[in-house]
């Protein structure tokens, strides 16, 4: 984002990065509504109008009054243009997000809160630290602090600006928030030079991570993003783009694992019994795209900015999975029942068998006993064994007389 000259009519102090290629990714011919996320002085939302037609609807969101009133001013001569003071978490909130053909999200900060010292995010001496993108709201930096202790500060540091000895700065920020002062930007360069008493290597360096870090605490920015996505995805039409602008490498991070995850690019996703991934509900239409030399020798706040769109190719999944889930169910149920029974039959046949081999060998040992009885009970069988135990056979006890063939009767 470049300072604009300040004797401008409206104040516009900052150029949209990539609007003209957004601009492009995202146009499409006919009626339609297009979300301007984050609006501030309404530069993207300006070149969009531009490219678009007479039936165009551009609906841009900012939760800072001061940048709704300049870009509604810059805009507002426009018919198709409406801005509305929102946080672009609450997008759900409006009924026409549905169906829309394109939403477009430029994370961080705007120029004109880093220009001007009563909001709170310079780090140049003296300005009070306040870091309330929406000074309306309740929420701001000594506020936050009341409620954080020195382990949780410390930890968020760490994770959202990878500050160094973040326990120490956070002890330091906390002790002085107790004391009742304002903090002041004079305030991060203490915290530092209390954890570095030597010196640090990039003093603006650090105290810009620093900053950034507090202010991201401040406005919840990673939270923002986890919700707004999502909701921003399942608002979109098929065949609409979301576009998302990143400036450092948290929010990018987070940015591209969401979308990743929105339109089915998940390595990590589980596969079919043939090894095949789930059909994707998007595709990548810009994976990373970063502003040429040319933008960033006039514009040097773009030099960190990366452009990532994806385009929505099917409807919501949600009904689909819940008649194939139900479809499925039905089917296991029938199939567990058909298994079952066979499973039952096969286990009764097995029965059958073993008892029927049973019976056949007790037939069989049936027939070997009446066999054997059979030939036991034989005569000859019978006087063997009475022989073997000294029985004998007994000779005749009476003989009848011979015949007397030589007597004649007369």
């Amino acid at each position: 984002m470049t300072d604009a000259p300040s004797d401008s009519p409206l104040d516009i102090r900052h150029v949209p990065v990539l609007a003209s290629r957004i601009a492009s990714l995202l146009r499409k011919d006919g009626r339609g509504t297009w979300f301007d996320c984050t609006l501030g002085d309404g530069g993207h939302s300006s070149v969009l109008l531009s490219v678009l037609g007479p039936e165009a609807r551009v609906i841009g969101l900012d939760r800072d009054p001061q940048a709704l009133a300049i870009a509604g001013a810059r805009l507002g001569s426009d018919p198709r243009f409406q801005a509305v003071h929102l946080r672009f978490s609450a997008l759900g909130d409006l009924p026409e997000a549905t169906g829309a053909l394109g939403f477009l999200f430029d994370f961080g900060v705007s120029s004109r809160q880093l220009d001007e010292d009563d909001r709170g995010f310079t780090i140049r001496p003296g300005a009070t630290l306040d870091l309330r993108m929406d000074p309306t709201a309740s929420g701001s930096l000594a506020e936050v602090l009341r409620g954080l202790d020195e382990e949780s500060l410390s930890r968020a540091l760490y994770e959202l600006a990878d500050v160094p000895r973040a326990r120490t700065v956070a002890r330091h920020l906390l002790e002085r928030q107790a004391s009742g002062e304002t903090l002041r930007s004079d305030d991060l360069e203490g915290a530092l030079r209390t954890a570095f008493p030597n010196g640090m290597r990039d003093r603006p360096r650090e105290m810009a991570r620093l900053s950034m870090a507090l202010r991201m605490i401040v406005n919840d920015e990673l939270g923002e993003i986890r919700t707004a996505l999502p909701t921003a995805w399942s608002s979109l039409a098929v065949g609409g783009r979301l576009a998302v602008l990143t400036y450092h490498s948290v929010e990018d991070r987070l940015a591209k694992n969401l979308l990743r995850g929105l339109i089915g690019d998940d390595p990590d996703a589980p596969r079919d019994i043939y090894g095949n991934r789930p059909e994707r509900d998007g595709a990548w239409v810009v994976r990373g795209e970063t502003p040429d030399a040319e933008e960033i020798a006039s514009n040097p706040r773009a030099r960190s900015a990366r452009l990532r769109v994806v385009e929505k190719t099917r409807g919501s999944v949600v009904p689909a999975v819940l008649v194939g889930f139900v479809a499925i169910t039905l089917l296991a149920s029938m199939m567990v029942g058909c298994v079952w029974r066979q499973t039952r039959h096969v286990e009764l046949e097995s029965r059958f068998t073993k008892v029927s081999g049973i019976e056949r060998r007790l037939r069989d040992s049936v027939d070997q006993l009446s066999g054997r009885l059979a030939a036991l009970r034989r005569p000859d069988a019978m006087e063997a064994r009475a022989s073997r135990w000294g029985w004998v056979r007994p000779g005749r006890q009476y003989r009848l007389p011979e015949p007397d063939t030589q007597t004649v009767v007369p």
